[in-house]
């Protein structure tokens, strides 16, 4: 196929076309296998991912975990000599079932790693070792999730899903098509924000000529403000519960996650949401925990549950995946998954969509919407420090108000922080809406940059300085061609971004 370039109308029709390809080709891969029981392996595979994605928090410092990271994922007999010494040491730390699940977890990363190199995949080069394959891991995250939710509505087959050969059979599938299909939303929104939007079509596959990152730091979801940065509040008294040290999940470190998301928010009256009936139907859960992991109830009796904890019908349906598309799971926090007469999740699920709730909720609160700018400013500028940037203390001069004011090698560094709520769910589900507000904050950060500009002398008479460089900073991404707009999830590359320029 001899290469072509797409623009307009073209791109966008192509992008369509490889969108419905992925989801046919997921659908075709999954067909063949028995729901249920695929279901459940591909879970406790998504469990053992989930541990292994954990392992640098909690081996931290520690020499076994840099044994681990360094381990070659191609070199399959220095992976089986180092192995023993491996599990020795991590039974010393975890249970042997947590053991197992990392051990087997590694394993398969093995053989994905050599159908990756023999197919000649991208992704092969996040591969080489087992401290790369984490990060490939984190950032395929939301992939494996939507797979586990689609998988019981697709799979109407017999065949049987082996457990030592679920990335095997998955992974490469989720690489080859599952990826695709969020780069190609994107991309049909880039079409409609820029007017020189290229698709470059070839038999290598399809190379877009702009790109957009919807995660933040450590492949996450954007969010106004994370809990982490809720540092002023004190937890200390947070009244916690017991968690067993020799497993990386369970039941009580779940119930301390809704403790201390209740108390770093209190300020903002965060049980008076929706949030504290939330709350109490995840604690009305513990007792069905399976495992320390996973918790399955029939529907009728999840009812039951709703209705003990008046939890309203938007709460009620969210928490339940709606459908099995691929594309659409890509982008749900539901915790629950439909597989035959029960309800399914896990303890890391629940926590995962009480955090998301609380952002429904907390959004719209003026008070958090305030405060969260503040904080936010507070992040900027623990980011440009760590850069070696100095931090002024400088926020008026006169009328004039300024976010976060730094100086590097004689050059004032103006940075404002932009903290305006972006749905990026819209770019799958209503990309014109999306577009449209997008276009919105571009014109409203150009106009920002543009003000600023105007009033440098002010900052420049202040501080005695000669040379001046504006930026935006956007806790949610923005597509946009304006080289002074950088989102937060770009921070760390702030200083080779705004020296250079």
């Amino acid at each position: 196929m001899a290469g072509q370039r797409l623009t307009g109308a073209a791109a966008q029709t192509e992008a369509m076309r490889v969108l419905a390809h992925s989801r046919a080709s997921i659908e075709s891969a999954l067909a063949p296998f028995e729901p249920r029981g695929t279901f459940e392996v591909w879970f406790a595979t998504y469990r053992g991912i989930e541990e292994l994605i954990n392992l640098p928090g909690e081996l931290h410092g520690a020499p076994l975990l840099e044994e681990i990271e360094r381990l070659f994922l191609l070199d399959m007999e220095g992976m089986i000599r180092a192995l023993p010494s491996i599990k020795t040491g991590l039974e010393s730390r975890f249970s042997r079932l947590v053991v197992r699940r990392l051990v087997q977890t590694i394993i398969q990363l093995c053989a994905i790693a050599t159908s990756f190199a023999t197919h000649q995949l991208p992704a092969a080069r996040e591969m080489a070792t087992v401290g790369t394959a984490v990060g490939y891991l984190q950032s395929r995250r939301r992939h494996l999730l939507a797979l586990l939710h689609t998988i019981p509505g697709v799979c109407r087959g017999t065949q049987r899903l082996q457990e030592l050969d679920s990335l095997n059979q998955f992974l490469y599938l989720i690489e080859t098509a599952g990826v695709g299909t969020t780069s190609m939303h994107n991309n049909l929104m880039l079409a409609r924000v820029y007017p020189d939007f290229a698709l470059d079509v070839d038999k290598a596959g399809i190379l877009a000529s702009h790109s957009f990152n919807g995660l933040d730091l450590l492949f996450l979801e954007p969010e106004r403000t994370a809990i982490t940065e809720m540092a002023d509040v004190d937890l200390s008294g947070v009244k916690r519960v017991p968690v067993n040290r020799r497993l990386i999940f369970s039941k009580a470190a779940l119930e301390n996650d809704l403790a201390f998301i209740g108390a770093a928010y209190a300020e903002f009256n965060l049980y008076d949401t929706s949030y504290g009936r939330l709350a109490e139907f995840i604690r009305s859960l513990l007792p069905l925990v399976v495992d320390e992991y996973f918790v399955r109830l029939t529907v009728k009796r999840f009812d039951e549950l709703c209705s003990e904890q008046k939890l309203p019908d938007t709460l009620r349906k969210a928490l339940v995946v709606e459908g099995a598309d691929y594309v659409d799971n890509t982008s749900t926090y539901s915790p629950f998954t439909r597989v035959g007469g029960e309800l399914v999740t896990s303890v890391t699920l629940l926590s995962r969509f009480a955090n998301q709730w609380k952002n429904v909720c907390l959004n719209r609160v003026r008070r958090y919407q305030i405060r969260s700018g503040f904080i936010f400013e507070k992040s900027v500028k623990a980011a440009l420090r760590a850069q070696g940037f100095n931090i002024t203390e400088t926020k008026r001069v006169g009328r004039a108000e300024f976010d976060v004011v730094a100086t590097l090698d004689g050059v004032i560094y103006n940075v404002q922080c932009k903290n305006n709520l972006v749905d990026l769910d819209r770019i799958n589900a209503d990309v014109r809406t999306f577009v449209r507000y997008n276009r919105t904050l571009d014109l409203a950060y150009q106009r920002a940059l543009e003000k600023e500009r105007a009033r440098q002398q002010t900052l420049l008479g202040a501080l005695g300085l000669t040379a001046i460089k504006h930026f935006v900073v956007s806790r949610y991404p923005v597509a946009t061609q304006n080289p002074c707009v950088l989102a937060f999830g770009e921070i760390s590359r702030f200083r080779a971004i705004a020296v250079g320029r």
